[in-house]
């Protein structure tokens, strides 16, 4: 990555160094921070914001009683420093949010989605009102993997479609592409092994990571086109790929896949050597010149490049299931690397904001 572009980039992240899950900013230029939100008891469950960082919506714990968890949809226009209540709603147990609330909010600023693991609301700010809910609710009689909970969504770069990731009892990822406007949704094809996806620039097609459980490792790309009723996947041949060693043979899980423009891709690779050697890589793609650049090894369970390309964050930890762990951040100007806050390892949810 060269040339980077002028920018204000700002990285968010969640930290439970004080016991409460709250959210913070850092400045990797003046390599300060900034708290954004301080709730003394129960904090903050989820939240998400807009490329340019003038909008955040942060979904609050408050707890109503001990079998209900009661949340407050804010939002916080930029610079943050008041909040407004949107609603507040109630969630019949507490493990319906527990560690996998997430946020989505539009590049708009027009809609909020958030989701737990029975069901997704799609919230207008706007008119302050629930448009509907796309669900996965439990069916025990159509089988072990019939029955999908929510895990996580996103939108799409021109807001007009919704990506909803949700998961069976049998550790099997689906995903399906909602067109906000038409209420209608498609399922991307059900590969066993998918893991993970991107949004492409054009809004028009996922860039998805995979392993090899019974199916080729490695990224594929599914086409959303309108004409194509199932939404096929074609594969990115990294094997093919220049300067490439082994790279099929010993990768076996890819995982966190970012676009970084039109024809350049991010994905995190673990394996195993031959002679035993545990991999833990970040490569970043150029799908046309088919070149692979070797990124800065950790044991990422995150990792997010920012949008200039000049500065990469992950949060680290050496238990891949881990729900938070150390902030890292790597300047690829500079080629310098630190851990933030070194002495916390509760941090979670980064997200890039450019303020420029």
């Amino acid at each position: 990555m060269s040339g980077f572009l002028a920018a204000d980039e700002r990285l968010l992240f969640i930290s439970e160094a004080d016991m409460v899950p709250n959210l913070y900013m850092y400045d990797p230029e003046a390599n300060s921070f900034d708290t954004i939100t301080s709730y003394p008891i129960n904090g903050v469950a989820g939240y998400d914001i807009t490329p340019d960082g003038r909008l955040l919506a942060t979904a609050v714990m408050n707890p109503v009683a001990e079998q209900y968890l009661g949340l407050k949809l804010v939002t916080r226009a930029y610079p943050y420093d008041y909040e407004k209540i949107v609603m507040t709603f109630v969630v019949d147990g507490w493990d319906a949010v527990r560690d996998q609330y997430k946020v989505a909010i539009d590049p708009s600023g027009k809609y909020v989605a958030c989701v737990d693991t029975m069901g997704t609301m799609l919230i207008n700010l706007d008119e302050e009102t629930i448009k509907y809910i796309f669900t996965h609710g439990e069916q025990p009689d159509r089988g072990v993997c019939e029955s999908y909970y929510n895990w996580g969504g996103e939108f799409s770069p021109d807001g007009n479609s919704f990506c909803l990731q949700s998961y069976c009892v049998a550790n099997r990822l689906r995903f399906d592409v909602y067109t906000i406007d038409s209420v209608t949704y498609r399922n991307i094809y059900e590969l066993n092994n998918i893991t993970g996806f991107s949004w492409l620039a054009g809004s028009d097609g996922l860039l998805l990571s995979a392993n090899s459980c019974g199916e080729s490792a490695g990224l594929y790309i599914a086409d959303l086109s309108p004409s194509i009723p199932l939404i096929n996947l074609e594969v990115c041949n990294l094997a093919r790929a220049k300067c490439n060693i082994y790279f099929e043979e010993l990768y076996s899980e890819f995982m966190f896949p970012q676009v970084l423009g039109e024809e350049k891709f991010m994905v995190y690779a673990r394996g195993v050597k031959y002679d035993g050697t545990v991999l833990n890589d970040l490569f970043i793609v150029d799908q046309e010149s088919q070149l692979i650049r070797e990124m800065v090894q950790q044991q990422y369970i995150e990792v997010l490049m920012s949008a200039s390309g000049r500065y990469l964050a992950g949060v680290i930890n050496p238990n891949p299931l881990a729900k938070n762990g150390r902030l890292f951040i790597y300047d690829n100007e500079t080629s310098l690397s630190t851990n933030i806050w070194e002495q916390d390892s509760t941090c979670s949810q980064i997200q890039w904001i450019d303020l420029e």
